[in-house]
């Protein structure tokens, strides 16, 4: 068993960035450079696997992701890493104690927070597109994006929702790449469209028309890797009005051209 210090991966680390007491590194795995003995972190940690896939290992217990997974470790958190394909690329966020402390943050608030926000790969794409930057980091624009993904729970203003928040999340997940009619959720979710319009930015965070788009962008960063779809394709499937809009969208979200992206 191998306990990991700060900054330590299993594979090899291409880009590593020290910011706000965390480090955000891009790493490779292939069969040469990948240790698949169990081990823990110092820190807790996030990983997006955006290329490969990975089965792991915790509690004695087996299972698989599939690919474009994002994965959560609590600090200690035995696990270890077995690549099915020959090599696969992650990108690692790790969160130090004293983070936390700062912001006033747990390791359980970080782990909701990546498991409900409806943005985390953008988020981590976007901030993958500040390491690759040629004219320097911009660490103010690096440390803003850290904080928006790691804070999204700490955000929410009311622990219970609503019955009809539950049911609208649900069906705009439902229907992620289907133009559907305010009229229609207020039936579907039992409540008026002026309360729906009123209060959606209170329990999302964000406009309707916005969720819906961050929806899209989350499922064309998967079909982007995952698939042989041409890039038009994936924009008439995912329901842009046509190619280029589906690129501004995805470079906002992102800061990737989905060209690029597929290449990265």
């Amino acid at each position: 068993m191998n306990f990991l210090n700060k900054g330590e991966y299993t594979g090899e680390i291409i880009q590593s960035h020290h910011i706000d007491n965390s480090i955000i590194t891009n790493t490779v795995y292939t069969s040469k450079k990948n240790n698949p003995n169990w081990h823990y972190h110092e820190n807790l940690h996030i990983c997006f696997v955006y290329e490969g896939g990975k089965a792991e290992t915790k509690h004695q217990t087996i299972y698989s992701k599939k690919e474009g997974s994002v994965f959560f470790y609590h600090a200690e958190e035995l696990h270890r890493w077995i690549s099915p394909t020959p090599t696969s690329r992650s990108a690692n966020i790790e969160i130090e104690h004293s983070f936390l402390k700062k912001y006033d943050l747990t390791e359980q608030n970080i782990k909701e927070a990546i498991n409900t926000n409806v943005n985390t790969k953008a988020l981590i794409l976007r901030m993958q597109k500040e390491l690759l930057c040629l004219d320097g980091i911009d660490h103010l624009q690096l440390q803003h994006l850290l904080l928006e993904l790691v804070s999204h729970q700490k955000q929410k203003t009311y622990i219970h929702s609503p019955r009809w928040v539950i049911l609208l999340n649900e069906l705009l997940h439902e229907k992620w790449n289907e133009p559907i009619a305010l009229e229609e959720i207020s039936k579907h979710v039992g409540a008026h469209p002026v309360t729906i319009s009123k209060n959606f930015r209170k329990y999302f965070h964000c406009t309707l028309g916005e969720y819906k788009r961050k929806l899209k962008i989350e499922r064309t960063i998967d079909l982007i890797k995952y698939t042989s779809l041409s890039l038009s394709e994936i924009a008439f499937y995912c329901g842009f009005t046509d190619q280029s809009h589906f690129t501004r969208n995805f470079k906002q979200h992102t800061g990737f051209l989905p060209r690029d992206y597929r290449k990265f």
